[in-house]
C-alpha cells in the first residue's frame, strides 16, 4: 500500500498528482530545480527535494538518484507523471529491485509500447491497421526509398511529445534529416533509433482513453480530438470528438481495447489512431502514462484518472464496468503556451511580471504557478491548461474564449490570441479540421482584429477621463486628452452624462453604461454588449488588453519622466551573430577562419526541449567563436564575429 509517494516531475503534472494523492491520503515529496522554488508544487507538496541547476541527465533523468531520493525520504511509490522518466522500463525495474510501486505500467508494458517499432509488430499482430513503414538503420531506410510514395514521416523508435520528427517531401530531404532526427533521439531519449512511415496527408488525431488493472479488467473512456496541432505538438484537445459516428467510434474504442489485452496492460494509457479523408484509420502509437489532455476525458466521464492510477498501482480492481461509462456533455482544452506564434512558435521563456488568471467558476485551470514567475529556457514551454465543460461543444466553446479573454500574462509571449483566433475560425467551429489546420491556416490565425483596436482607444479614453478611478483624473481642468495610437494623432473628449467620449477623429460620441474600473481592470456596457479589458501603464505609455490582443498607446499630453536614452551602442556593422534566446550550445558547426555563405548552419542551439539552427546572415569569415559546446547562453550573448 503506497504511503508516500515521491514525484520526480514538475509544473502542472506535479500539482495534479499531488493532489490526487492527497485526496487518497498519500504524503508526497516533489522533486524540483532550486530554480522553481516559489511554484505551486514547491507550495502544496508535503516535502519537496531541491535540485541543484544542471543538466536532467543529473537530476530528473537520473534513475539512480531518483531511487535514492524515495530511500532518503521514505517514499514508497514514485509517480513519474509525463515526460522525463514517464516511459522508461530501467525505473521501473529500479523500483521492483528496490521493492518501490511504480504507479504506472509494467516494465514490459513499457518495453512494448514505448519502442514505436515494436508496438507497430504488435498491432500487426493484432489485426490493428497500421501506415506502411520503412525500419533499420540510416542506410537501410534509404535503400527502401525507391518503394516510398512521399511525404514520408521520419520518427524516433522511443520518441514522444511532439520530439523527433520530421516530415520529408522528397528523397534529398530524406537524407539530410534521417542523421539529424537520429541525433535528436539519441539526446532526448537515449536511443538514436527511427523508422520512417507513410505521411497522411489531412488525417483527424483521435485518441481514446483506457484504464485497465492487474486482474485482467479493461475499459476504454471513449475517444478525445486532438488535430489541432503546430510543430506536431497539440494546442487544443476536445472530448467526445465532434463529427463521429457511433460506428466509427465503437471501431476506434474496440482496436485500443484489443491493443491493451495483447500485452496485458495495466494502468491508464492512451491509444493513438490517425482517421484520413476516408474514414479509415491507422494506429500511430501508445502512450504508456497519464497525458497532458487527460482532462477532458475526466470532465466528460467524471473518473478521476490520476487516483485509478494509484488505486490500480496499490492493486486495486476497477470496480466500474464498461456499461456504466456514459459521455456527459463536452469539454475543450486550450494549452497556454510561453512562446511566438508570429515567429514559428518559437519559445518565449522570460519573467512573468502580472499573472490574472480567471475566476475559479465552471472551469478548471491547471498551471504550476499562481504568482509572477520565471518561465526558464530549459523546460518546456506550456504555462497551463484551462479547461471547460459543457452541456455542447458550442457551449464549451463560448466558455473557454470567455475564460481564454480573462487570462493575462504580461512579461513575456505566449499563445493566447492564438487560441482565441482558433476558437473563432469557421473550421474549427464546424468541426473541420485536421492535423494540418494550424498550418495552412497559420496567417489567419495571426490575424488582430480591427474590431478590438476601436475598442481600445475607447478603452483608454475611459481610464483617463474617469473622475474616481482614472489614471490622472486632469480632465476637470482640460476637457480633452491627446493620444497616439498606431501612428495616428488623437483628440477625445468627454460628455460626462452617460460616461460619453466623443473622439474629434471621426466626430462619432460613444456611450457607455456601468462603467467598472479596478486595478488593471475595465469593464462597462457598450451597445448592450460587456467589454472587459486590462489595462498598464508606465508614465505615458499604456497597454490595454481585449480578447488577448495588447494595444500599446502613447499619452501625447504626459510629459514623460525621461526621455530614451538615443545614443545607445548599435552593431551597425552587422559583425556579431547573438543569442535569440537562452538556451544551450548542442553544437557548434564551423570553427574560427572558416568561410561562410549566407544562410550556412554555424549552430544548433537548444532551448525549451527544441533544436534552433542558426545560420550565416551574409557571406564572410569566421574571426572569432565565444561559446563552447555545451555551454549554457543567456539571450543577446554574443556567439561568433565575422570580418
Amino acid at each position: 500500500m503506497i504511503k508516500k509517494v515521491l514525484i520526480p516531475n514538475r509544473g502542472e503534472i506535479a500539482v495534479r498528482i499531488i493532489m490526487a494523492a492527497h485526496d487518497l491520503g498519500i504524503k508526497t515529496v516533489v522533486t524540483l530545480s532550486e530554480l522553481e522554488k516559489d511554484t505551486l508544487p514547491a507550495q502544496i507538496s508535503d516535502e519537496v527535494h531541491f535540485f541543484p541547476d544542471g543538466p536532467f541527465s543529473e537530476n530528473y533523468l537520473s534513475i539512480p538518484l531518483i531511487i535514492d531520493l524515495a530511500k532518503k525520504y521514505n517514499a514508497n511509490g514514485i509517480h513519474p507523471g509525463y515526460g522525463f522518466l514517464a516511459e522508461n522500463h530501467l525505473l521501473v525495474e529500479a523500483c521492483e529491485a528496490n521493492k518501490i510501486i511504480f504507479i504506472g505500467p509494467s516494465a514490459e508494458n513499457l518495453k512494448q509500447m514505448g519502442d514505436k517499432q515494436m508496438a507497430r509488430s504488435i498491432a500487426q499482430k493484432a489485426r490493428v491497421p497500421l501506415t506502411p513503414s520503412w525500419e533499420g538503420s540510416i542506410e537501410d531506410i534509404l535503400a527502401q526509398s525507391s518503394e516510398m510514395t512521399f511525404p514520408i514521416l521520419i520518427k524516433a523508435a522511443m520518441g514522444g511529445g511532439g520530439k523527433g520528427m520530421v516530415i520529408c517531401n522528397n528523397h534529398t530531404e530524406l537524407s539530410e534529416q534521417l542523421p539529424a532526427v537520429a541525433r535528436q533521439a539519441e539526446r532526448y531519449f537515449g536511443d538514436g533509433r527511427i523508422y520512417a512511415e507513410r505521411y497522411l496527408n489531412s488525417p483527424r488525431h483521435i485518441e481514446v482513453q483506457v484504464l485497465a488493472d492487474s486482474m485482467g479488467q479493461t475499459i476504454h473512456l471513449f475517444e478525445r480530438e486532438c488535430s489541432v496541432q503546430r510543430r506536431f505538438q497539440k494546442v487544443i484537445e476536445e472530448a467526445p470528438a465532434p463529427n463521429l459516428s457511433p460506428e466509427k467510434q465503437n471501431e476506434f474504442c474496440n482496436d485500443a481495447l484489443k491493443l491493451c489485452k495483447a500485452i496485458n496492460y495495466k494502468s491508464a494509457g492512451t491509444l493513438e489512431f490517425l482517421l484520413d479523408e476516408d474514414g479509415k484509420h491507422y494506429f500511430l502509437e501508445m502512450n504508456t502514462r497519464i497525458q497532458v489532455e487527460h482532462c477532458v476525458t475526466e470532465e466528460i466521464t467524471g473518473i478521476d484518472l490520476v487516483k485509478w492510477q494509484f488505486k490500480i498501482a496499490n492493486g486495486e480492481q476497477l470496480n466500474i464496468a464498461q456499461n456504466d461509462i456514459s459521455i456527459r456533455g463536452h469539454s475543450i482544452e486550450a494549452r497556454v503556451y510561453a512562446e511566438k506564434p508570429d515567429d514559428n512558435f518559437q519559445p518565449s521563456p522570460g519573467d512573468i511580471t502580472y499573472i490574472n488568471w480567471p475566476s475559479q467558476n465552471e472551469f478548471r485551470l491547471e498551471a504550476g504557478f499562481n504568482q509572477p514567475a520565471t518561465i526558464h529556457p530549459q523546460f518546456d514551454p506550456m504555462i497551463a491548461k484551462i479547461i471547460v465543460h459543457q452541456a455542447s461543444r458550442e457551449e464549451a466553446i463560448k466558455q473557454l474564449k470567455s475564460k481564454l479573454n480573462q487570462t493575462v500574462l504580461l512579461g513575456i509571449s505566449t499563445n493566447l490570441l492564438y487560441l482565441n483566433n482558433v476558437l473563432e475560425h469557421p473550421l474549427f467551429l464546424e468541426a473541420k479540421v485536421n492535423t494540418h489546420f494550424c498550418e495552412l491556416e497559420h496567417i489567419k490565425l495571426l490575424e488582430q482584429k480591427s474590431n478590438l483596436k476601436n475598442l481600445a482607444s475607447l478603452s483608454y479614453a475611459l481610464l483617463r477621463f474617469n473622475p474616481e478611478n482614472g489614471i490622472d483624473g486632469f480632465w476637470r481642468i482640460h476637457p480633452y486628452i491627446n493620444y497616439t495610437f498606431d501612428g495616428e494623432h488623437i483628440t477625445a473628449s468627454y460628455t460626462k452624462e452617460g460616461h460619453g467620449i466623443n473622439s474629434l477623429r471621426n466626430m462619432e460620441t460613444s456611450f457607455v453604461q456601468n462603467l467598472i474600473i479596478e486595478d488593471h481592470y475595465l469593464r462597462y456596457e457598450l451597445e448592450g454588449d460587456i467589454i472587459e479589458a486590462f489595462h498598464f501603464s508606465d508614465n505615458e505609455k499604456f497597454e490595454i488588453i481585449i480578447n488577448n490582443q495588447a494595444h500599446h498607446i502613447i499619452a501625447s499630453d504626459i510629459l514623460p519622466a525621461y526621455q530614451a536614452d538615443k545614443t545607445k551602442e548599435t552593431n551597425s556593422q552587422g559583425k556579431v551573430l547573438k543569442a535569440p534566446l537562452p538556451g544551450q550550445v548542442m553544437k557548434i558547426l564551423v570553427n574560427e577562419g572558416q568561410g561562410v555563405k549566407k544562410g550556412d548552419a554555424l549552430i544548433i542551439l537548444e532551448a525549451m526541449k527544441m533544436e534552433n539552427h542558426l545560420n550565416a546572415w551574409k557571406d564572410g569569415i569566421i574571426e572569432q567563436i565565444h561559446i563552447t559546446n555545451g555551454e549554457k547562453v543567456k539571450s543577446n550573448q554574443l556567439l561568433i564575429t565575422t570580418n
